[in-house]
């Protein structure tokens, strides 16, 4: 008999899930493991995936997905992170590895998997002006913005706050940043391996390995995820939601395919000029652009083999 469970981890030939029976480790087949990592395709089971899987035994099926984080790796290709999240927090420290144009790689990421997302700045005890901060963040990314510190405890309940019992927010960001702190701190107790930052400049080193679903005391799932070094969607059909503000502007350009580098009519330098984008919010968009139609050509190519 099948019984629907949910994957806590993926492992290498396994998945550790939990179901009305409890919590075990249930081998996938091989067929399962090799599926195509494409939105709406079996695929490799993934972290907070639902799966119908024998008493006891393996993994027969994949339950269709709510919603599904993957990002595009030069190496692995598309690759699924976490499956039926209900809220993205994208974690960034407010140390001196802060970067905006990062922010905007992992919102765009889970704008594609359709996931409602919000900012979460961290290692506010570090800021002069973190309320500043937040304020900066929110205008210039249109994003809900919150800022919390794991080692004072300033802004964690309202971090807390957003964690609803029975849904699954998943974390993401750098190396570094404080996302197993965080998580560390809402449970609690010491679950999650943390690692201090590298002097000199602040970035992370790699101390999570694994994405894990955990539950909170109030119901409430949250998975930690490893640090992406180099995030970026695996497509561009999310992209208006990650940049309304270069989109809502680029449909008053004179040509449908302005490339917005100096042909006549183009709103999008008009706007530069009269302060209502920036131009570094357009660099940023334009690269990732052309990041994800490379992406989603290569994706394309590997699901035709």
């Amino acid at each position: 008999m099948l019984e629907p469970v949910r994957v806590l981890e993926a492992q290498r030939g396994f998945a550790r899930v939990q179901g009305v029976h409890g919590e075990r480790l249930a081998p996938v087949p091989g067929p399962l493991r090799r599926g195509p990592a494409r939105v709406g395709a079996d695929g490799p089971p993934v972290t907070g995936d639902w799966v119908l899987a024998e008493q006891e035994g393996p993994v027969r099926a994949i339950l269709e997905r709510r919603s599904l984080l993957r990002r595009y790796d030069e190496v692995a290709g598309s690759e699924m992170l976490v499956g039926n999240a209900d809220l993205a927090i994208v974690v960034s420290s407010l140390n001196q590895d802060f970067n905006l144009g990062r922010l905007e790689r992992l919102l765009a990421i889970a704008d594609e998997g359709d996931i409602p997302r919000m900012i979460g700045l961290s290692k506010c005890d570090l800021s002069s002006e973190p309320e500043k901060s937040v304020a900066e963040v929110a205008a210039e990314l249109d994003a809900d913005v919150l800022c919390f510190s794991s080692k004072t405890g300033t802004g964690v309940e309202a971090i807390r706050a957003r964690l609803a019992p029975r849904r699954t927010t998943v974390l993401v960001g750098s190396s570094g940043v404080g996302k197993s702190t965080l998580v560390n701190t809402l449970l609690g107790e010491q679950r999650r391996h943390t690692l201090e930052t590298r002097g000199g400049d602040d970035r992370g080193r790699h101390a999570t390995t694994t994405r894990t679903l955990l539950r909170l005391s109030n119901g409430a799932l949250l998975v930690d995820t490893p640090g992406l070094r180099s995030p970026r969607p695996a497509s561009g059909e999310a992209l208006d939601r990650t940049f309304p503000d270069v989109y809502e502007v680029t449909t008053s350009c004179r040509f449908g395919d302005c490339s917005h580098t100096g042909e006549p009519g183009c709103a999008v330098r008009a706007g530069i000029e009269d302060g209502r984008l920036t131009a570094r919010r357009l660099q940023s968009f334009s690269k990732l652009q052309a990041e994800a139609q490379e992406a989603q050509e290569r994706v394309e190519v590997d699901e035709r083999k």
